[in-house]
């Protein structure tokens, strides 16, 4: 199972590493771009100000949550606020525009749930994006052998800044998926998905559409979508991840989800070295996905706080 966790956590930010510099090119100028086969070895293209093996804003708030979580041995809300809003004083370069928003209501001084259920009925912000996603995969793996604090948990981190049910559902079956992978088990996307699922919800967790039918605008539902489309079509972790990036769009929002999951199914093992070792933080996500491994399959935590 550790080879799951750190694969799942490595895998997204591998897949956000890869997809940054190609983020909102079009599949076919992806194509076309004459040292696409360099991707391989991080080198961005040359429009796109990110160095090879940068985290964009999927990448660097998985870490963040990632340290909070093994730092507080649980998910500790106050703690990832602070966290988040002191990640967001620091301008990153990469935001997605739901994050941005509700962030900066955040830091001036909103309550979080005013803040984020405000943002939930502002017209600009739906489709709700999947800008929470990749936050809420630490919280699935915490949570990998407790179903019942892993979606209440799941719901929590992912209501920091998604109110919307769609952008919560859509985090519950990605960390049902994730769950079952960690434990190397093959994921049943029925079981997957919330007792009350939307319709929308299990539309996309369901179809398999052809990859020139895909949502790779980066809502939450579309990201679900391209990751589970990996899971089912890609052979190894590295093809999935060139295949996902290759569909052009929200190309780090998707690569981090599809490399969570094509992570924790062929786990760190199968990882290619040439990927893990240009990553930025990659030490931190080997050293924190063993401690986070430990502290899911722990018995019991001597504070309680299992």
């Amino acid at each position: 199972m550790k080879e799951n966790f750190q694969g799942c956590l490595l895998g997204a930010g591998i897949g956000d590493a890869l997809g940054f510099p190609f983020k909102n090119m079009s599949a076919a100028a992806i194509g076309e771009y004459s040292r696409f086969e360099s991707l391989r070895d991080f080198q961005p293209a040359p429009s796109v100000r990110s160095s090879p093996g940068e985290l964009a804003d999927e990448g660097q708030l998985l870490l963040l949550t990632l340290e909070s979580v093994c730092t507080q041995r649980a998910l500790d809300l106050a703690d990832l606020v602070r966290r988040l809003k002191g990640w967001f004083r620091s301008h990153p370069k990469d935001m997605t525009p739901l994050v941005r928003h509700v962030l900066g209501r955040l830091d001036a001084g909103e309550d979080v749930s005013a803040a984020a259920e405000g943002a939930s009925f502002d017209a600009a912000f739906r489709p709700p994006d999947g800008g929470h996603l990749t936050r809420c995969i630490p919280v699935a793996l915490y949570r990998a052998l407790d179903a019942e604090r892993r979606r209440s948990d799941l719901t929590a981190a992912a209501r920091l800044t998604h109110w919307d049910p769609i952008a919560v559902q859509s985090a519950l079956a990605l960390g049902e998926l994730l769950a079952q992978l960690a434990q190397a088990k093959s994921p049943s996307l029925e079981t997957c998905l919330p007792p009350d699922a939307l319709p929308e919800v299990r539309e996309a967790a369901q179809a398999a559409p052809a990859a020139e039918r895909l949502d790779v605008s980066g809502s939450a539902l579309g990201a679900l979508s391209v990751g589970l489309w990996a899971l089912r079509s890609a052979k190894t972790f590295e093809d999935g991840l060139i295949g996902v990036v290759s569909l052009g769009g929200a190309t780090d929002t998707n690569a981090a989800v599809a490399g969570a999951l094509l992570g924790a199914k062929f786990t760190r093992l199968a990882l290619p070295q040439r990927w893990v070792y240009p990553l930025e933080g990659h030490a931190r996500f080997e050293a924190l996905g063993a401690r986070l491994f430990e502290l899911a399959t722990l018995k019991a935590d001597p504070e309680g706080r299992s």
